[in-house]
């Protein structure tokens, strides 16, 4: 799996920007940075990735991240970071992590969730090794709250279908976090109509062909390609009112942690709607 966000963003506004503190912590990868947000101390924190100063790209809230100095995905920034603790995602190149390792630098790395069990993991995984361990159980207690029980929602052949289709075609399908979030409010993600396992692409004529009837989509330009936003407003034209569009950004699907707080809340809005 790629990030999307656009390769810009790791050469855009660095300079002018406070140093990096030596000795602190750092991270460079946005769902992490979005993590660190609900339960890092104040001064914790000496950097954030770069994507986090970007509206396009953050997960994290902007007004937080733009206090800290912005950090590259290379080797070569965050060793210039000199910090005694890396948290990143299980996509950083092997070359980083190796070097990471040779200079000494204790790493704790973090893929994408495939459940809320992992995520869960994963946030108090993150809160230990930042020694905020009760700061994370309480995020955790507000992750789980938010969900619902997926033993109490219609059987599956008889939920409303959902799709979430993103930037390019993009769609989570089964075996995905997403795809468990969606049936614990109550839909049948419907990807595996389309012959999607996991995470996959799906054309638009083929949406259009066979629609869900919920499906959760950007519909405002935001970095987008003209081509995508054209896209969009062809979809919306052709479905009328036999599909409902519902806005979800595209920052809303890689990202768990606080992230599925709020999907919990676009998914139990859109499910009452429905009803």
């Amino acid at each position: 799996m790629k990030w999307v966000w656009p390769l810009v963003l790791l050469l855009s506004g660095c300079s002018g920007q406070p140093s990096i503190a030596p000795g602190g912590i750092v991270s460079n990868n946005p769902c992490i940075d979005a993590i660190l947000a609900e339960i890092a101390a104040p001064g914790q924190v000496a950097a954030v990735s770069v994507y986090s100063h970007d509206a396009d790209s953050a997960s994290a809230p902007l007004d937080w991240a733009r206090q800290y100095p912005a950090l590259g995905t290379g080797a070569e920034d965050i060793l210039a970071a000199k910090p005694r603790l890396v948290l990143t995602g299980n996509l950083a190149s092997s070359g980083t992590n190796a070097a990471l390792a040779k200079a000494g630098i204790k790493v704790v790395a973090v893929g994408v969730a495939a459940t809320l069990e992992e995520d869960v993991a994963q946030v108090r995984r993150i809160a230990k090794s930042i020694n905020r361990v009760d700061a994370g159980e309480a995020l955790v207690a507000r992750m789980l709250a938010s969900q619902g029980d997926a033993r109490d929602n219609l059987p599956q052949d008889q939920a409303p279908s959902a799709i979430i289709w993103q930037n390019g075609g993009f769609v989570a399908g089964t075996g995905t976090l997403q795809d468990e979030l969606l049936r614990r409010h109550g839909f049948r993600n419907a990807s595996a109509s389309f012959g999607l396992q996991s995470w996959g692409v799906l054309p638009l004529e083929s949406l259009i062909r066979n629609p869900p009837q919920v499906i959760f989509m950007p519909v405002t330009p935001q970095g987008d390609a003209d081509r995508e936003l054209a896209s969009r407003q062809k979809l919306l034209k052709h479905l009328g009112g036999k599909t409902r569009i519902v806005p979800f950004r595209d920052q809303l699907l890689f990202c768990g942690g606080p992230t599925v707080i709020k999907v919990a809340q676009i998914f139990e809005d859109a499910r009452k709607a429905v009803r």
